[in-house]
């Protein structure tokens, strides 16, 4: 099978971090490291299309497109980035605690692996008494109606209903990225691409995520249409988090155009088979 590599990235990681950099000292955490998220996807990306591996680029497109969403979506509903940081601590709660489930279950068929149910059990208190803040502590403390945080026996199975159904901890807001898109204002006529980008983009890329069956059997070069609707989704996952700060941060002019002309250049030919 014949590959053609078409397309490098360094350019364009290097001036995207330039830019990207400069916001960060001005907004400040969670948001400066999902741009270092999507920094990070893009050298994942470069380095796959020297691999040739494009069923692994679109998955990282996936997740980068999840990224910008979220970051939009924290950058238009300012106030969501507390509850962002809160909701992902009860998360690490939950991660923790399916450690201590999964090991239970082991351990209830013989435990093969010669596991230590209270090393589990621990580790997951730990993350309760030193990551969580005191709100999210009370929080979990009053749902469960419990005075201290314990695991035991008699409570095991309340504990688990709870983290199967509460509903922060079973969706987030930050991974339901279309109730997210559906709260983003329309701005600068971004409308019709943004939802491509997510219901048409995203969709595929998931797809890919998930094994689709005919799309991993039938092939897939990095030829040139291949090259142009990845060059297409990374343009719109750099540039989408500047359309939305605008007015909010001050760009260096020079880095921001160069920025501009590595994308414009990106841009070309792109709409050659639509």
């Amino acid at each position: 099978m014949e590959y053609v590599k078409v397309l490098n990235l360094n350019n364009l990681i290097e001036a995207c971090f330039n830019v990207y950099q400069e916001i960060g000292y001005q907004i400040g955490e969670p948001r400066t490291i999902l741009l270092r998220k999507i920094i990070s996807n893009l050298e994942c990306i470069n380095a796959l299309l020297l691999a040739q591996t494009t069923h692994e680029i679109l998955i990282i497109l996936r997740s980068s497109i999840e990224t910008v969403v979220l970051f939009c979506y924290l950058t238009t509903h300012l106030d969501k980035q507390q509850e962002y940081i809160s909701d992902s601590e009860l998360m690490e709660l939950k991660n923790t605690f399916i450690l201590v489930k999964n090991w239970k279950k082991d351990i209830d068929t013989g435990n093969p692996l010669n596991l230590n149910l209270q090393e589990a059990i621990n580790y997951h208190k730990e993350i309760f008494n030193k990551h969580l803040s005191k709100q999210n502590q009370e929080y979990v403390l009053e749902q469960l109606k419990l005075k201290k945080y314990e695991v035991t026996i008699d409570n095991f199975n309340t504990i688990d209903k709870f983290f199967r159904t509460n509903k922060r901890i079973r969706k987030p807001f930050f991974m339901d990225m279309e109730k997210m898109y559906s709260e983003l204002p329309k701005l600068y006529g971004l409308d019709v691409e943004l939802r491509d980008l997510i219901y048409s983009d995203y969709n595929i890329n998931s797809q890919v995520s998930h094994g689709q069956y005919y799309i991993w059997t039938r092939g897939m070069q990095t030829d040139e249409r291949f090259i142009e609707q990845v060059q297409s989704q990374i343009v719109k996952i750099v540039t989408y988090p500047l359309m939305f700060l605008k007015g909010q941060v001050t760009i260096n002019l020079k880095n921001l155009t160069r920025l501009k002309a590595i994308t414009d250049q990106l841009l070309i030919n792109i709409y050659k088979y639509q």
